[in-house]
Parts: C-alpha cells; structure tokens; sequence
C-alpha cells in the first residue's frame, strides 16, 4: 500500500508542477509569438487597410533605400491580443511591428498595393494589401 502511495503522490506532483509550468511569467519574444498566432498572419494596419508581412521576409520582399518613397507614417500602436479596442483606434497599428516602426511608399508602386517598413537601420522590408489582387 504504501508504494502505491507513493506512485500516485509523485503523479499528483508531476501533474501540478506542469500545470504550473503553463503560467510562468512570459518575455516580449513569447508576447510576440502568441499575438502572431491569434491571427492568420502578421500584418500591419494603417487606416482601414491591412498589409501582410511575409513570415520569411527573404530577400524577394526586400526593398532598396533608393526605391522608397516618402514616409507615410509610423507604428502608433502594436495589438497584444485580438480584439484589443485601444489599439484599434490608432490610425497605424500592427500585430508584428514594433510601435514606432517606420512606413514607407514604395517608388512606381500603388501604396494601395505596397508600403515598405524599416526593418532594421537602412533595411527595408515590402508588406502587400491583403486585398491586393482582388480589387
């Protein structure tokens, strides 16, 4: 009796320390990950239009500094959660952006089409309309 006691004590005990696991405390890397998740795609929204982030953002999607456009605005917001009210009040605002992001137009290119975002110093990455296509 008394191993079986045991047996079901470490079991109870496994059970709960893995429950527990579930709710450490997160970093902005987890946050960014599961505010990604709950959508179908990162994107970034400015006014009513949404643009697609590509998830691989190879070198096809990068844009040359000499082809932007000017500025069209930044990010003023990132949604942590879908259905987040604040952030959906800003004018700009972005699931996978950082807030403060920098947009651009992009040359010869529709920005109903393509914008581009600053990536990093000096890089720029092309974000498409989702509705581009079937307008």
């Amino acid at each position: 009796m008394s191993k079986a006691a045991i047996v079901v004590g470490l079991i109870l005990s496994a059970f709960l320390l893995s429950a527990c696991a579930n709710h450490s405390p997160t970093t902005d890397a987890a946050n960014t990950t599961s505010a990604i998740a709950s959508w179908p795609y990162p994107f970034v929204q400015v006014e009513d239009r949404l643009y697609v982030i590509a998830d691989d953002e190879n070198e096809e999607q990068w844009i040359d500094k000499e082809k932007l456009g000017e500025q069209i605005g930044s990010v003023e917001a990132k949604y942590t959660f879908e259905g987040d009210e604040q952030t959906a009040q800003a004018a700009i605002a972005s699931n996978y952006l950082e807030k403060g992001t920098k947009l651009f137009a992009i040359k010869d290119v529709d920005p109903k089409e393509q914008i581009a975002w600053e990536k990093s110093e000096g890089v720029f990455v092309r974000a498409t309309s989702e509705t581009s296509g079937s307008e």
